[in-house]
């Protein structure tokens, strides 16, 4: 597949960054490796890629999932093109970055958000699954498809998806820890407006896509913990989980921001409340992208959604157009 991924003007990302802070998609666009090379896979029926990945209903993280990406794949096996995602650095590190989580041990009462390169958030779900002995539930929110001149390298996350099959929680295991698996490109290039030739096929989350502190609370959550590829190039929480990260905070629930360098240091047996309470970071009121009546216009046919023009789906990726709005505070997964 061919892809677009001509980054931003380092200029005017640095004064979107200063404006609302590196996120990390900002730090993608202009840090991130390039897509490896592209090799033959026999993709399996979509039936069967589903079935590796989907919680057992009796999971209360089962409704945050979104299996849309594995959707792509037809009723039939059939050989694809998709890069060797497992050469990437970042998939690299993000295994043995969850490896490390593995032989410290899950804190108690945690929800982990990754948000990393899609194909190494996959990789650090299914490394943690296989390599804990008790179950986490490994959460899919990637809502888009591949597609020629795209902006998400999106058949990226599906390789890993393919590649790389997790351990599920069985249907008894309720208590199985939530882990959030997100793709940092979802909102790149936002401060730009896409050529006629580009397929937009980014997307952002709505707050809805996360489970809330009611939620999180009754589940026995008691802090969020957030990871990024690298805390010196990133320094706030992406703009999509800006106000799910605020209702958190309020709720008294701790957001704690960690890297993938983070792993290298965990002993055999942390003291989880200290590491976690020295890297909790406060959100407060900031200015995200969807303060900015432009960013709909600009995005057309990504982005779309119920917040912007009918016609938008949330299992679909690239659905609607949309066109300039007022003030959102959260988005649609397009």
């Amino acid at each position: 597949m061919r892809r677009l991924l001509a980054f931003a003007p380092l200029a005017l990302l640095s004064t979107a960054c200063a404006v609302r802070g590196a996120t990390p998609s900002s730090a993608l666009e202009y840090a991130g490796d390039p897509s490896p090379q592209a090799h033959l896979v026999e993709a399996p029926r979509e039936a069967d890629a589903v079935a590796g990945w989907q919680l057992p209903a009796e999971s209360p993280w089962s409704r945050y999932e979104k299996l849309t990406l594995l959707t792509y794949l037809g009723d039939d096996p059939m050989p694809v093109m998709l890069p060797e995602v497992t050469q990437l650095p970042v998939v690299q590190r993000a295994e043995v970055a969850a490896a490390r989580l593995a032989a410290a041990g899950m804190p108690p009462g945690t929800l982990w958000i990754i948000d990393l390169r899609g194909a190494a958030s996959v990789a650090f779900g299914a490394t943690l699954s296989r390599a804990l002995p008790r179950r986490i539930a490994p959460v899919l929110t990637f809502n888009n498809w591949p597609a020629e001149a795209e902006v998400v390298p999106a058949e990226e996350t599906l390789s890993a998806l393919l590649a790389l099959r997790p351990v599920l929680p069985a249907a008894a295991d309720v208590d199985a820890t939530p882990v959030f698996l997100l793709d940092a490109f979802r909102l790149a290039r936002r401060d730009e407006e896409m050529p006629d030739d580009v397929t937009d096929n980014r997307y952002f989350l709505l707050g809805s896509d996360l489970p809330d502190a009611a939620t999180l609370r009754a589940q026995g959550i008691t802090r969020v913990v957030y990871v990024v590829e690298d805390r010196d190039a990133v320094s706030n929480e992406e703009d999509d989980l800006h106000d799910p990260a605020v209702e958190f905070q309020s709720a008294g629930i701790g957001f704690s921001m960690v890297d993938l360098a983070w792993f290298d240091r965990l002993g055999a047996a942390p003291d989880w409340n200290t590491n976690l309470g020295y890297h909790a970071i406060v959100i407060g009121s900031r200015f995200t992208i969807f303060d900015s009546p432009g960013f709909f216009a600009r995005g057309r046919g990504g982005f779309g959604g119920a917040r912007s023009v009918a016609g938008g789906h949330p299992s679909v990726g690239g659905g609607g157009r949309s066109f300039a709005s007022p003030h959102v505070s959260s988005g649609h997964g397009g």
